[in-house]
């Protein structure tokens, strides 16, 4: 059976060289006692809010989001309330209706690659180990940016390409969400885009002979969130069973 997991995206924090230069954090390290530790429990905060773009949501299970946070990261009760107190005086911080914690340094600061980019870093990483004597010069780091660079522009036109099957197919009768057909589609690992190109011209062959209403079919964007392209490798030739609310 053909494997459908979607790419994973990995976030991490761009720490400005700045960070410990910041007014609110040099005040912290020097005034209050603790301030170091209380740093470290602003960074973790940070990291832990990631996944949310900045939000630490307060989930109802405990009394409010700071026990939640102490919780989730082992951390001293009073620790965690000294640091949201601090950081929202300092306007780095805030507790919104919902009782959750929102980071705002976060957006400014937030970073992400796919597992397969991070696959492709660490093998980078590995091939020019130290003990290997092999050390990048300029020409191999120029070579590794336009070969970056091609692959991306083999990404957009495989994207426009596949765009184009679904809104020719459905001009005139239904849009198609664009930006959200191109989430999906970056998401996807390099071998599943091009199983999506042939998936979805063949999915359209298909809903083309078997005569049903257009209006039924699948969008650009669900096509690939629900992997349906992975089912149209080759075009069905049994139109029996169609569902004009599944749209196959």
């Amino acid at each position: 059976m053909v494997q459908k997991n979607k790419t994973k995206i990995y976030f991490w924090i761009k720490l400005d060289e700045n960070f410990f230069k910041n007014l609110a954090i040099k005040n912290l390290r020097r005034t209050v006692s603790g301030g170091d530790s209380l740093v470290l429990i602003y960074q973790q905060m940070l990291l832990s809010s990631l996944p949310n773009n900045g939000v630490i949501y307060y989930e109802g299970t405990l009394q409010d989001v700071a026990q939640e946070i102490a919780l989730n990261l082992d951390e001293k009760l009073d620790d965690i309330k000294l640091t949201i107190d601090y950081f929202q005086k300092a306007g780095l911080l805030q507790i919104g209706d919902d009782g959750s914690a929102e980071m705002l340094q976060v957006p400014m600061l937030i970073g992400q690659e796919t597992n397969w980019n991070k696959y492709k870093r660490e093998k980078k990483l590995e091939k020019f180990q130290p003990t290997s004597n092999q050390v990048p010069t300029e020409i191999d780091i120029e070579k590794e940016k336009e070969i970056e660079i091609e692959k991306e522009i083999d990404t957009d036109s495989l994207f426009d390409n596949y765009f184009q099957i679904f809104s020719e197919f459905t001009k005139g009768t239904k849009p198609q969400p664009r930006i959200d057909a191109m989430h999906e589609f970056s998401a996807l690992l390099p071998e599943q885009r091009d199983k999506a190109l042939i998936g979805a011209n063949n999915y359209v062959t298909w809903y083309r002979n078997s005569g049903n209403d257009i209006k039924y079919s699948k969008n650009a964007a669900v096509f690939l969130k629900d992997m349906i392209f992975f089912d149209y490798q080759e075009v069905p030739e049994d139109k029996s069973g169609y569902d004009p609310e599944l749209g196959f």
